[in-house]
This record gives structure tokens, C-alpha cells and sequence, in this order.
């Protein structure tokens, strides 16, 4: 186990949890599917704690792909912290309606949102999503898979 990571919250979003199941034809999916991959296996080593919250409830069950949808509800069942038994502020839904404001849509301003609530490094693979956190200045961390992946040492 590598020190100092045990239990370190992340949170990733759809986008880069439905990495491994996109076209791995293209070379950016393949590399982002693989440091997916590596983020997952350290979560099941339970190096990392791995947090979701209900916006993934919903982009999930809109998933035409039934074998990603099935395997990210499977990873959250096994290996994941349910954010909506945890947060229950109201500082959470006014950070989200503020984020909406600045241009987040309304799904990226919660998973932002929650993850900022627990202070999580936040990881996705959408480029418009990491501009608009870079604009605002988040406190947290954020980035892609193969960003944390480097920063973690895990590659």
C-alpha cells in the first residue's frame, strides 16, 4: 500500500467513470480508460475512498450502455460512499446554484459542488468542465484520471 493515500476521498464523475466503456479506438480514450482502470484497482485496495453522490444516480441510469451502467452501480455498491446519506446542507445546494450561475450546467455544478463539500480531488475526463474549474479557481484539486494518476505517483 502506498503511504499516505489510505482513504484519501476522490470523486469521480460520469464522464471519467464511463471512460473504459467509449470508443478505445481513439488513443486519448485508451490512455484515460487505463489510469481509470489503475484509479479503480487502488480504490478496491482501499487506498482511495471512492464518493458519489445522486447526480450519479441519474446520468448513470441514463446510460444506453447496459454493461457500463451495470459495472459503475456494481463499483459504487462494493466499493463507494454514498454522499446523499453525508451531505445535507444547504451551503451544498447554494455552492451548486452559485457554480450554475458561472456557466456550469447543472450536473457539473453538483458533482462540483459535492465534491468540494468533502473536499475531494475531483477527476473527469471533460475538457470544458476542467476550463470552467480552472476559471472559477476551485480549492480543490482537480484534473483527468492520467493527471491524478501522475500527481498520486500511481504511473
Amino acid at each position: 500500500m502506498r503511504p499516505n493515500s489510505k482513504h484519501k476521498a476522490i470523486y469521480l464523475d460520469v464522464c471519467a467513470l464511463g471512460r473504459p466503456y467509449d470508443d478505445l479506438t481513439i488513443i486519448r480514450n485508451q490512455i484515460e480508460a487505463a489510469a481509470v482502470d489503475v484509479i479503480v484497482a487502488f480504490i478496491k485496495n482501499g487506498e482511495y475512498k471512492l464518493f458519489y453522490s445522486p447526480i450519479h444516480g441519474i446520468e448513470i441510469a441514463e446510460n444506453q450502455d447496459v454493461i457500463a451502467r451495470t459495472e459503475i452501480k456494481e463499483l459504487f455498491k462494493e466499493y463507494g460512499e454514498n454522499l446523499a446519506r453525508i451531505v445535507k446542507d444547504v451551503i451544498l445546494g447554494s455552492r451548486a446554484i452559485t457554480l450554475f450561475s458561472k456557466v456550469f450546467g447543472p450536473s457539473d455544478a453538483f458533482h462540483v459542488a459535492y465534491a468540494e463539500n468533502i473536499n475531494a480531488s475531483f477527476i473527469t475526463c471533460d475538457d470544458n468542465l476542467l476550463r470552467k474549474c480552472t476559471n472559477i479557481g476551485l480549492k480543490i484539486w482537480f484534473g483527468t484520471p492520467v493527471d491524478f494518476c501522475r500527481k498520486e505517483g500511481l504511473i
